[in-house]
């Protein structure tokens, strides 16, 4: 029989950050992953803003959660040999209010978004915009990380040491005790959950409010014009891929018929959006769509079962996956192994009224 000290269950953005803070406390891990090839990480777009753009405020932590977002990634690109990150890619911001640049005036005025916004243009920015344009904001620090080209790296990478076994996890096989978990030929001090969509399938933490939602992303060709060096964001984003003229396109938010088939009515809407700012014509060449794991409160779900000590969960990340993975997963390890305390917003003891009335 085969034993580590940590059995992780699923390899998105969750999983793989949760490994390489084990990797780098010299922990010892295995992961189980279905390995999807429509899973939300391989799909999503990755991207990281420190500004809620709608309520012009920080984003939540984010003072926090940045310098361990960056080190991690640059770890990570050093660690597999290539390249992910985008930092410092600006993400610019159209307007077409002149009431909506008098509350961003106004935000920056009274410093509430420092350092990541200095202050706001009258000016419609250059570039292929429409008249109605009349300012933009220019957001720094930003930028974006190539997710599934990050997981298909770290999972080739985990192959050849050996430590990735790509099947479904079956739940009914798992066996758990105080200090310890089996399943099959495999002996483990704890089992870490980190399943993204498919936590539903997951009888530990049924009575968890996860609230899965549907997004769809595209590929779209664009012409010249547009500048690949910024991200586009106002009801859509819109951001550069390797390839020249070719960026990314999204992105929607679906919670009824979660299915992961990309539909005509969410590309349509999603090319709307972005006609509504930039006066150019989109060539659609891909379409993909997947279901994202998120919690009721949006906020993740961290901790250990409220009964069964070696169960844990390390879940619902969201839309923002790239920003609050490897803060988290540096969190639950220390957690786990120097008895530090998981942040009360993402603890998932949070809800152990529904536990308990489960």
């Amino acid at each position: 029989m085969k034993h580590t000290e940590n059995l992780i269950v699923g390899l998105g953005i969750a999983g793989l950050n949760l490994c390489h803070q084990l990797e780098k406390a010299g922990k010892s891990f295995l992961v189980i992953d279905r390995c999807p090839s429509n899973s939300a990480s391989l799909i999503a777009g990755g991207i990281y803003n420190p500004i809620v753009l709608k309520r012009k405020v920080k984003s939540w932590k984010v003072d926090e959660l940045f310098p361990l977002l960056v080190q991690t990634y640059e770890e990570l690109e050093k660690q597999l040999d290539s390249s992910f990150l985008k930092h410092n890619f600006p993400i610019l911001k159209p307007i077409s209010s002149a009431d909506e640049l008098v509350e961003w005036q106004k935000a920056v005025d009274e410093n509430r978004l420092a350092p990541y916004v200095s202050s706001r243009e009258e000016n419609c920015p250059s570039g292929p915009f429409h008249k109605n344009v009349i300012g933009s904001v220019t957001i720094n620090e930003s930028g974006f990380v190539r997710i599934g080209k990050l997981v298909l790296s770290y999972r080739n990478y985990l192959k050849k040491k050996g430590l990735l076994i790509e099947d479904a996890f079956e739940h009914s096989v798992l066996k758990t005790e105080k200090s310890s978990v089996h399943y099959k030929d495999i002996s483990a001090d704890r089992i870490i959950f980190s399943e993204g969509r498919f936590i539903s399938e997951n009888p530990y933490f049924s009575w968890l409010p996860f609230r899965p939602t549907k997004g769809q992303m595209l590929t779209v060709r664009v012409p010249e014009e547009l500048t690949p060096d910024k991200i586009y964001n106002q009801q859509f984003l819109l951001f550069p891929t390797e390839e020249k003229n070719i960026f990314r396109l999204g992105a929607t938010y679906e919670w009824h018929n979660l299915d992961e088939a990309p539909t005509q009515k969410a590309t349509d809407e999603l090319i709307e959006r972005a006609k509504r700012a930039l006066d150019i014509e989109f060539e659609v060449l891909d379409a993909h769509a997947a279901i994202r794991p998120n919690v009721a409160d949006r906020r993740p779900v961290v901790g250990r079962h409220p009964e069964i000590e070696s169960v844990f969960l390390f879940n619902g990340m969201g839309s923002k996956g790239a920003m609050l993975a490897p803060f988290f997963a540096k969190q639950l390890v220390e957690h786990i192994y120097d008895g530090k305390e998981i942040t009360p917003e993402v603890n998932l003891m949070r809800f152990k009224k529904r536990y308990a009335n489960s």
